[in-house]
């Protein structure tokens, strides 16, 4: 089967590395390259040319180690929106912003947003950080920092509230969804259908945040697709994958290391992983200007363009707009630098990788009509 499909890795092991391992015999770990392995009714979505949105985390400021509520916020990096928007406006890309409740709640940054949508420079969505969304009935604890831990019903809630500001802000329900922290849960998907979205962005492939209680996507691949029921709905990753020059098995070894239950060989645990991405046998790449450079934007482009995963999302939080705000800038030299990063990572995929810039939330007309459901798409 070439490269790229969606076949099955079997990690099964003898009794012998199953007792050093502690990996059940009766359980498989599946590592195959399926961007949709939480999605049960799932169809791959493709472009006829490669394609490349913008979406922004726009978010109040807050403790990235303490997401709970109570902690004080502000939501200032959202009023420092003019150096990024010229950059992308000038490589001729449409960012999406995706606001949380106090984002929505001021209206000045609500003003400003309008202005850019009326120009055309922009597009909005949600994004759902349960910690400042009401109602508040969740215990103020990590693991309701993922809105898919909570209950169906006060998460069905706190995504109808958000739904609402959005409304009286812009006019209309939003369209595209991004749960906080990628707290993709079981319920999401089915009320992303129920209640009229056409993009959701939630899911972190290559990516475990079981530690703090949060979804494991350690088992994901990255790559767009369908999911829906009734009707279809398209599932817009973060952009990142496992590159470099050894190619399947090593992106399987690699995520299987990664695992939220790897094996517990801690040589292999600590060391191989470094050491696969040091040579670039195998190295996880976000496609980030937070962390992340133009010469590793083109290799994962390689990669994914390879194995033809065409469509794909540039990402980044508004946090990095203003100094001291999160990991990625915490100096003035460091904001110069991000800005610096991220004009060249555009120019790397539009020229470089030729890639055309869209909207992202005009990418459920623009993509391949396929199967899904086990209906044929309209």
């Amino acid at each position: 089967m070439p490269d790229g499909n969606y076949s099955c890795f079997d990690l099964s092991v003898s009794r012998e590395l199953n007792r050093y391992y502690c990996i059940s015999t009766e359980v498989l770990l599946v590592f195959a390259d399926k961007p949709f392995a939480a999605f049960p009714d799932a169809a791959p979505a493709r472009a006829a040319a490669p394609l490349c949105a913008v979406l922004v985390d726009a978010e109040e400021d807050f403790d990235w180690q303490a997401p709970v509520r109570g902690v004080a916020h502000t939501v200032d990096c959202m009023r420092q929106l003019g150096a990024f928007q010229r950059i992308v406006t000038d490589a001729g890309a449409v960012p999406t912003y995706m606001l949380t409740y106090p984002v929505l709640q001021d209206i000045g940054i609500v003003q400003d947003l309008r202005r850019l949508l009326a120009r055309g420079a922009c597009r909005v969505g949600i994004h759902l950080h349960p910690w400042v969304t009401p109602p508040f009935h969740e215990a103020p604890e990590l693991r309701y920092s993922f809105a898919g831990n909570l209950p169906a019903a006060l998460e069905e809630r706190k995504l109808l509230a958000l739904m609402r500001l959005f409304r009286i802000a812009f006019g209309h329900f939003p369209s595209i969804y991004r749960a906080g922290r990628y707290g993709l849960g079981p319920n999401t998907p089915g009320l992303l259908e129920k209640h009229g979205f056409d993009v959701d962005t939630s899911l972190a492939p290559c990516s475990s945040f079981a530690g703090d209680g949060g979804p494991d996507f350690s088992g994901n691949d990255y790559g767009t697709f369908w999911f829906g029921r009734s009707r279809r709905l398209l599932e817009l990753p973060l952009c990142r994958g496992i590159a470099g020059w050894g190619g399947k098995p090593a992106r399987f070894t690699y995520r299987w290391l990664a695992a939220a239950e790897p094996p517990r060989g801690t040589a292999l645990r600590q060391y191989l992983p470094g050491l696969m991405a040091r040579t670039r046998c195998a190295e996880r790449i976000t496609l980030s200007p937070e962390g992340g450079d133009a010469s590793a934007a083109a290799r994962l482009m390689s990669d994914l363009l390879r194995r033809q995963r065409n469509v794909v999302t540039l990402s980044l939080h508004s946090s990095s707009f203003r100094v001291g705000q999160n990991p990625y800038v915490r100096t003035q030299a460091d904001l110069h630098a991000f800005y610096d990063r991220l004009a060249a990572m555009l120019d790397t995929l539009k020229n470089g990788c030729g890639m055309r810039f869209v909207a992202a939330t005009e990418l459920p007309g623009m993509l391949e009509r396929e199967v899904v459901c086990g209906m044929a798409a309209e």
